[in-house]
Parts: structure tokens; sequence; C-alpha cells
């Protein structure tokens, strides 16, 4: 028998800001006797938490424990009905401010969260005219939500290549609209600013030309095409810079001191992850802009587990905490992306999990305070100067946050990262993996695409790797 949740099972605050939404919707007995066993998240990643009490629904968020809907159960003389509830309009709580939307939330959560049942059955019973399909409610609600759904939404292997093909086009055509303008400043950019993809500039590099951004993501990437293990990637980036490896034209044309610093020691041996750099100094943004691929990797393994895992492969390059830590925000806010789950929701959310994770973690308690633009601030709210876009990693997490939330699509938040002036390959890289994650490869411009360098290459990686993330390769192998 199911556990049935109280209020009492799951951290809960009330709603601050209470807004009745009229909305229609009846129950026979048995779908009542199921709504009040509500919802016991099995872990923070499954979203939500839901008890009933006192002819109440209540619906709050698992990782915050902040109220978010409560609706009224009224007993009828043909079963019950929720005519009203109630939504929160704290900002600071929950940035939707759309009665329709939260009308379609609260549906697809009682019904495929509680009742299991298609929603758009529910819509049709109870007259309820509205143009959202299950991929929306999905994308407000995010994945792993209800007890009763496995992950065959998002883990399907033709899913899961497609957003491994939108985080490599994504970094590497940010990275190459960067390269031309790398090191030029933000008020010659503003006078001049970068509309298109083009080529020659700073490097002298034909249009569609990656960088070491790209490159080394592409490393990271080639070596979880195979079973994890540090010395393949960290001999991918030797093979790289000795070899030319996964170059966009044969050869390294742009390398970081503390990168070139970390290889010389893989070269000799020195074990991989303690290769990087650890002094204050060595904080550039060398392994942030290389590290997406891993949440493929890491998207189901414990909190503790992804942590450390990132901060082995930060260290090959990079091995200061806050290099770490930057790196963790950065692919936390990919696997909630992953997830289908709002931007601004991740970035509210991410709060409490980075500072959490921070003191459980790092054993670097302070670090917060280097990161309180992101962990207690609202970024998105700040204005162009006060964004920085340096090579310092703390200025290229910020930067990429920033320009993913200002803006709503890939094309715009590239040019916007770039556009920042100085490290504009690495801002665009950095930036262009999340929105590319975010909207979709498809959305990404078809020139810039067939523009870039070994297109067809990254295609090809993209579905080794998928292969091998969903296992498929193991199974191709035993046929």
């Amino acid at each position: 028998m199911d556990e049935i949740a109280t209020r009492a099972t799951w951290e809960n605050e009330p709603i601050d800001k209470p807004q009745r939404i009229d909305i229609s919707m009846k129950f026979t007995e048995e779908q009542y006797s199921k709504l009040k066993l509500g919802l016991i998240p099995r872990a923070m990643e499954d979203k939500w938490f839901i008890f009933y009490e006192n002819d109440w629904l209540y619906f709050h968020r698992s990782w915050t424990g902040f109220g978010i809907f409560k609706a009224l159960l009224i007993k009828g003389q043909d079963g019950y009905s929720i005519t009203e509830f109630w939504a929160e309009r704290n900002q600071d709580k929950y940035s939707v401010e759309d009665d329709q939307s939260d009308i379609e939330t609260l549906l697809f959560l009682i019904n495929e969260g509680l009742l299991d049942i298609d929603t758009r059955e529910s819509y049709i019973q109870n007259n309820i005219k509205t143009d959202v399909d299950l991929v929306k409610g999905w994308s407000n609600l995010g994945t792993l939500l209800f007890k009763n759904k496995d992950a065959e939404n998002t883990d399907n292997l033709s899913d899961l290549t497609d957003s491994i093909k939108s985080v490599l086009f994504g970094v590497a055509v940010g990275d190459a609209i960067g390269v031309p303008v790398e090191f030029k400043s933000r008020a010659t950019l503003r006078g001049n600013p970068v509309t298109d993809m083009f080529g020659f500039g700073t490097h002298h590099m034909p249009s569609g030309t990656f960088s070491d951004d790209s490159s080394l993501t592409f490393c990271l990437a080639e070596a979880l095409t195979h079973d994890f293990d540090l010395n393949t990637i960290g001999q991918n980036f030797v093979k790289w810079c000795k070899k030319n490896y996964w170059t966009a034209g044969g050869n390294v044309f742009d390398i970081g001191i503390t990168t070139l610093k970390a290889i010389y020691k893989l070269e000799i041996g020195i074990r991989p992850d303690l290769a990087g750099g650890t002094d204050i100094d060595s904080n550039g943004n060398g392994s942030l802009m290389r590290i997406l691929p891993l949440f493929f990797y890491l998207r189901d393994k414990e909190n503790n587990k992804r942590f450390e895992i990132t901060k082995q492969v930060s260290s090959i390059t990079h091995g200061h905490i806050r290099s770490v830590i930057a790196c963790y925000y950065y692919l936390e806010f990919a696997r909630q992306l992953f997830a289908h789950k709002d931007k601004f929701e991740i970035y509210h959310d991410l709060k409490n999990e980075i500072t959490d994770a921070i003191r459980l973690f790092s054993g670097a308690p302070s670090e917060d305070d280097v990161f309180h633009r992101l962990l207690k601030g609202d970024i998105h709210k700040l204005p162009e100067e006060r964004i920085q876009s340096s090579g310092y990693v703390v200025h290229t997490l910020e930067a990429s946050i920033w320009c993913l939330l200002t803006t709503d699509n890939y094309h715009d938040a590239v040019l916007k990262a770039v556009n920042l002036g100085e490290d504009t390959d690495t801002t665009g890289a950095v930036t262009g993996g999340l929105a590319g994650l975010l909207y979709g490869h498809e959305t990404i411009p078809k020139n810039w695409i067939e523009t870039l360098a070994r297109k067809d290459d990254i295609n090809d990686l993209a579905k080794r790797l998928g292969n091998k993330i969903s296992g498929t390769d193991q199974v191709k192998s035993h046929l």
C-alpha cells in the first residue's frame, strides 16, 4: 500500500501571496481516494510534494518546500469537485504569473501525478479548452515528477542523442562566433557588434573555426564514448595539444597557460586529478569551457557522486575548489534543463542546492560568498555594465547565466555573450552549450551549422556518445 503524504512528511511553507483561480474539475469516489494519498518525492529531483488535509490539496516544490498551489475539494451528490484553487504570486518563490499556465500545471499534476490518467482525457471530460500538450506539461514541471513514471520519456536514444547534439553544436557554434573577436573590448564591439558568423580577425582563422573550448569539449565527449576513465580524458587532452587531435583545422592556435601546464604534467605521467593547478590564480575558465558533456554521464548519480566526479574531471586542468564549484553549478543547470525545467526556476532552485553542496562537499564553505550574485541575488536583473567577461571562471559562469536568462533563443543568447567582449570565444561557448540544450540544435541558424568546421564529425560523435550513454552500444556488441 502506498504511504499517505501528510504535512509532516516533507518540508513545506505556506503560500505567501495567494491568488484565486477558478476551475471546474469533477472526480469519482475512487479518484478522491487516490487524491488523498498525495505524492511523496522519492528524492529531491522529483520536484513536487503534495498532501491532502481538511478538504484541501496542497502542492509544494520539493527543493524549497515553497507552497505553489492549494485546491479545495468539495463533496457533492455525484462525487467530488474542485471549483477554485489558489496560486503563489510571490515572484521570489514562483516566477509564473499567468493563470492559464497555472491551470494547465495543476491539471497535469493531478491527472498525471496523482490519478495516473492522460491529462488530455481530463480536458475532454471536464470541457476544458486548452492548447497544452504533454510536451508543454513536462516542460513546465520537469521530469522524474511522479512515483508512477519511469525514465523512458527522457532516456530514449533519440532524445538523448538529440540533446548531446544540441550541446556539442551549441558549444562549437558559440565558440566559432567568438573566435574572430577574442580579446576585443566591449566598447569596440558596441561600435561594431558581431551579428553573424565570420572569419579571420584575431586569430586569422576561416569562418566556422572553433578553438580550444570546443576541441577539449570534444576530447572529453570522445573519452565518454568508452568507459569513464580519467586517464583517457587526460591523454585525449595531450593528443589535442601535441598531435592536433579534435582541432578544427589541424593546428592548435589558442591554449590557456594553466591548461598547458597541466598537459605537461599529464605527459610526464602525473595522475590526472592531480595535474591541474590548485592555487588561487588557477581559476581561469579552462575546465568550465569543456565540462558540459560530463552531465550526460552524471545525470542519474547521487549529488555527492556528481560533485566528486566533477571535481576529478575539472582537476585534470583546474584543481582549485572555485573552478570545481563553477563546473558543478554549470552541470547542475544543464542537468535540470535536460529535465525540461524552466530556466528561472532552475536559477532559483540552484541557490539552495549549490549552497548546500558547497557546505557539504567542497570543504570550503566560504566559497559561497564568491558566487553570491548567483546564489543570493537575481543576476538577470543586473545591467550589462555589471556583467564581466574576462577569462576568470566566475566571470564566465555569471556571464553565461546572465545571457541565458536575458534572452529567449539560441541566436540572441550567443551573440549577446560574444558582444560582451574580452574572452569572447569561451563566453560564447559556455553560453552556447546551455542555450543549445535549452532550445535544441534545430534552432541554431542553419548557416552557422553549415559553416562550422567538422560538422559531420561532431554529428557522428553525438551519435556514438548517445549510444554509449544509453547502453545500446553494449546491446549491439552482443548481437
